[in-house]
């Protein structure tokens, strides 16, 4: 599963917004865009990858990954199914 991350203005969604030094990747306060949220296959990320679409970055944090895990179940944004799914993988 992924989610896209934007830069957080009046009009994104605001359930979860990470400042710098949440993770190395964050320079400016980005929001966690939760209506993006979806299943992707692993092969498919490789391919994108090799063809230099998207690249690797460093893992986030267990309580940084368990902020957004938990933002994730209470965006309004999130699609049903994803917020379903991810109910029954990690708990309500």
């Amino acid at each position: 599963m992924a989610v896209m991350l934007r830069t957080a203005t009046d009009f994104t969604d605001d359930t979860v917004v990470l400042e710098p030094g949440d993770h190395p990747f964050v320079r400016h306060a980005t929001s966690v865009h939760y209506s993006t949220a979806d299943l992707f296959q692993v092969d498919k990320l490789l391919a994108a990858m090799r063809r230099g679409e998207c690249r690797l970055r460093q893992d986030m944090s267990e309580a940084l990954l368990e902020n957004v895990r938990d933002g994730l179940l209470r965006s309004p944004f999130t699609i049903h199914r994803i917020r379903d799914l991810c109910e029954e993988l990690f708990g309500a």
